[in-house]
């Protein structure tokens, strides 16, 4: 989908073996303080901060956030939806992606192969929201041809560890 543009920026960083167990360490939890990463990784704290330094400036490591549990804050169901859309003109790229940018239901959005063009991930307080963000928002831009829905019955894995070498 050439219209959709480059959505994340290349690592520009070469990754050393200390480097990977650090990218563990931290997928696993960010708020770490550096003393026990490095205690973890087997450095000294210097040379820990260093390389996270160096692995935050070389795009290996993107930023930090806090995982919310969606039920805690009355995000009740959550579900897949498979995109279509219409290869139109670059502004209709943008104003998809716009709305993709600013709709907090929408967790993830990544382009696909096979079928579909796009697979979001969206949490949403009832099906009745779930229906707005279908009908209301993804089917009124010009460039959705069409969404099909999947609803998410139970979650084995969600976001964490990050596997490395």
């Amino acid at each position: 989908m050439p219209m959709l543009g480059k959505y994340m920026e290349e690592s520009t960083i070469q990754l050393r073996q200390e480097d990977h167990r650090i990218l563990r360490e931290l997928s696993r939890d960010g708020r770490i303080s550096n003393v026990e990463l490095a205690r973890r990784v087997h450095m000294s704290e210097s040379a820990c901060l260093r390389r996270v330094r160096a692995l935050e400036e070389g795009g290996a490591i993107a930023g930090y956030r806090a995982v919310i549990n969606p039920s805690a804050v009355g995000k009740v169901l959550s579900a897949y939806m498979l995109v279509n859309l219409d290869q139109r003109g670059a502004n209709d790229g943008k104003a998809f992606l716009e709305v993709i940018r600013k709709d907090d239901r929408i967790i993830a959005c990544a382009a696909v192969t096979g079928n579909f063009d796009l697979i979001l991930e969206v949490s949403v307080n009832d099906v009745a929201d779930l229906t707005n963000l279908t009908l209301d928002t993804l089917l009124k831009l010009p460039t959705v041809r069409d969404v099909v829905t999947c609803l998410s019955l139970r979650t084995y894995k969600a976001v964490g560890e990050l596997v490395h070498k």
